[in-house]
């Protein structure tokens, strides 16, 4: 995935799904780029799991734009995974940082910045809801 330009944390996956203008406008931004938007699973199944019933067809449009790639939990992440999340008790959040982190420097938006930059460098970039 070399052609990778974003993440979207849990919050900027539910704030697509709530009609949050800044979250579509970045991925058809990078859509025009060719460029992917990266999903980490945790962070789908989480935003499923916190949004009503009327917003699941609107997760479900973003899961299958054919810019968004929806990234699994791998064997080889599961103790990097375990261990930031056991620092900020959040696996979804975890495994958006550890996606951002696999990559150079593609930014990650999220409303959870003090959260995710306890794992990336400083000058990481992270684009806050």
């Amino acid at each position: 995935m070399a052609n990778a330009g974003l993440v979207l944390e849990t919050s900027a996956v539910l704030g697509y799904a709530e009609g949050l203008p800044e979250v579509g406008t970045h991925i058809a931004r990078l859509a025009k780029r060719a460029e992917d938007v990266v999903i980490p699973a945790l962070c789908l199944a989480e935003a499923y799991r916190r949004i009503d019933s009327d917003g699941w067809h609107l997760l479900d449009v973003l899961a299958e734009h054919p810019n968004v790639i929806v990234t699994p939990v791998e064997r080889d992440m599961c103790s990097i995974l375990g261990g930031w999340t056991r620092a900020i008790e959040q696996m979804d959040v975890a495994q958006a940082a550890i996606e951002a982190a696999s990559r150079p420097m593609v930014p990650i938006m999220t409303d959870k910045a003090e959260e995710v930059k306890r794992f990336l460098v400083e000058e990481w970039p992270v684009i806050e809801l």
